[in-house]
Formats: C-alpha cells, sequence, structure tokens
C-alpha cells in the first residue's frame, strides 16, 4: 500500500493573557491586582448603595368626629369665658365712671272722680292720678316710651289709660299728670259686691313701658319695665261740677342742688294740685297717697 499524505493539520491560536489584563486585546484595559503581601487579607470589595425607589408619603392620620366635637367645644368655652371676662370688665368700668342708679316712681295724687258698678256687673269709673318720677344719676338720661298703666280698686280692674313717652334728663324730677277710664268693664261678681259695700278702696296701680338710657349722644336699646304701686286707698269724689275729659300732662322739674336750699322751680299750680289732701274724699281735690313703687326690668325671659 502506497502512503497516504495527509495535509498538515491547522491549529487554533491560544490565547496569550496579557501582563495589563487584556484578553486578546478586547475590552478596556483592567488595572493589575496589588502584590500580595505575604500574611495581609485583602480588603473587601467597596459597596456600592443601590439608587433609592420613590416611596409614597406616609398617610396621615384621619381625626375622628369625637376629636372633632371636643376641639370645637373647646374653642366654643375659651371664646365665652373671655367674652364674660370683657363683659365683666367693661361693667366694672362703667359703674365706676358713671355710678349708675335706677329711677323711683310714686304715686303722689290719687282722685276716683266716678266709680258706678251696673247691675250686671259692669264697672264705669274715672281715676285721676300723679306720678312723680325722680332720676338720681348725675350722667345719666332715661328715654321712656309710651307708658300703659292700669288701676285696680280692691282686686277688679277699675281703669287702664295711657302716658306719652317722655325724656327723663339726668338729676330731673318729673311729674306726670294723667286718668285713666273704664267703660262698662265686666267684672268677677264677688269683686263688684266688694266695690258696692266699701267706701274705702285699696288701690294698686300697674304700669308697663320700654325705657333706654342716653350717655351723651350714645342711645341704648329698650327694654321692658314694670313699675308696680300698691298700698294706698281712695274714696269716691262727689264732684260738684262735670269733671272734664281725661287730659294727661307732663311737666319737668330739675331736682335742687346738694347743699344749696332752692325754692320749687316747677309752678305752684302743679304743687298744689298735687300736695292738696282730702280726709273725707269729697269734692274735688286730690288725695294725697305718697306711694311707693317698685321698678321691675325684663330682659328676654328674665324679670329682675
Amino acid at each position: 500500500m502506497g502512503d497516504r499524505a495527509y495535509a498538515p493539520a491547522t491549529t487554533k491560536p491560544v490565547p496569550v493573557r496579557a501582563t495589563n489584563g487584556a484578553a486578546n486585546g478586547v475590552g478596556p484595559p483592567r488595572p493589575a491586582p496589588p502584590p500580595m503581601v505575604p500574611g495581609r487579607v485583602p480588603p473587601p470589595p467597596m459597596y456600592r448603595p443601590k439608587p433609592a425607589q420613590s416611596r409614597p408619603p406616609p398617610r396621615q392620620p384621619r381625626r375622628s368626629a369625637r376629636g372633632w366635637c371636643c376641639a370645637c367645644c373647646l374653642w366654643l368655652t375659651l371664646v365665652l369665658v373671655g367674652l364674660v371676662f370683657l363683659g365683666a370688665i367693661a361693667a366694672g368700668v362703667f359703674y365706676v365712671m358713671y355710678h349708675p342708679q335706677l329711677p323711683t316712681f310714686a304715686v303722689t295724687s290719687l282722685r276716683l272722680a266716678a266709680l258706678n258698678v251696673s247691675d250686671s256687673d259692669a264697672v264705669t269709673s274715672r281715676i285721676e292720678f300723679t306720678v312723680t318720677a325722680r332720676n338720681p344719676n348725675d350722667k345719666i338720661a332715661f328715654a321712656y316710651g309710651d307708658i300703659a298703666a292700669s288701676f285696680a280698686a280692691d282686686g277688679a280692674d277699675v281703669g287702664d289709660g295711657v302716658v306719652p313717652g317722655f325724656l327723663h334728663p339726668a338729676g330731673n324730677t318729673t311729674v306726670i299728670r294723667a286718668a285713666a277710664s273704664a267703660a262698662a268693664a265686666t267684672v268677677d261678681p264677688v269683686q263688684t259686691s266688694a266695690l258696692r259695700s266699701k267706701k274705702s278702696h285699696a288701690m294698686s296701680a300697674e304700669m308697663d313701658s320700654k325705657v333706654g338710657f342716653q350717655i351723651g349722644r350714645f342711645k341704648s336699646k329698650r327694654i321692658n319695665v314694670r313699675v308696680l304701686c300698691a298700698g294706698f286707698s281712695a274714696r269716691l269724689a262727689k264732684p260738684t261740677a262735670p269733671a272734664p275729659a281725661p287730659t294727661v300732662e307732663v311737666a319737668a322739674a330739675p331736682a335742687p342742688v346738694r347743699g344749696r336750699p332752692r325754692s320749687p322751680p316747677w309752678p305752684r299750680s302743679v304743687v298744689r294740685s298735687s300736695t292738696s289732701s282730702s280726709s273725707s274724699g269729697g269734692g274735688g281735690k286730690m288725695t294725697t297717697t305718697d306711694a311707693k313703687c317698685k321698678l321691675r326690668v325684663k330682659i328676654w325671659i328674665w324679670t329682675f
């Protein structure tokens, strides 16, 4: 057999590791590792933290309805306490500056001009009266609205009247002369029997109005007041002439200065009509009563 000739086998190139870390000349050169020192541990690889991922903000806990209610009650209480405190301070300053006092009233005279009780228990009457109002304040004036006056004799209503409103200046004494009447007013039979049998009747008066105070140009809101007068009596008068129609007269007179006697500045006719007296109740004279009255102030639903 003849010898077969073979082509020389091609060999693959053997990769040669480069000393600078590049294999086969591909990629960036890799730094050479540090030389090993005998007996020394190489340092750990450098830690590189991962980039933080965006997270949603934590949810705030919702306040319950009970918490909102407690907060509202707390703030409301603080506001009310503050308002009461400021009001107390303002009232104290006002009292120190002005020394306010309530006005006083008195029924100084009264005349029972007519009192007729029919068989059907109907009362027809006419009462002429004088009321004196005093304002003891030096810097406070009072403004009264129309005054509704009603009179009772032995517990029975015997007359109603209206006094026009007026301004009561500071330190002033005002004399009010007016009349009240009743025309065929129905009364309880027990009360009418007392009116027929008695000659002297126990009288009482009730006056309702709205009043506000004034200090300089300031005017307050008007409030309801009631004046109650009791503890005086009157007899039926015997008129000698036809009685005039009911009239209303308001006469103002300044109060005298303390420590300096002064004659009464109001007309003498007013003084005489309010101070003349009659023990028997006859004729056309007025009966002096000097009955003190109590003032009641009504604010909303409270009466002081």
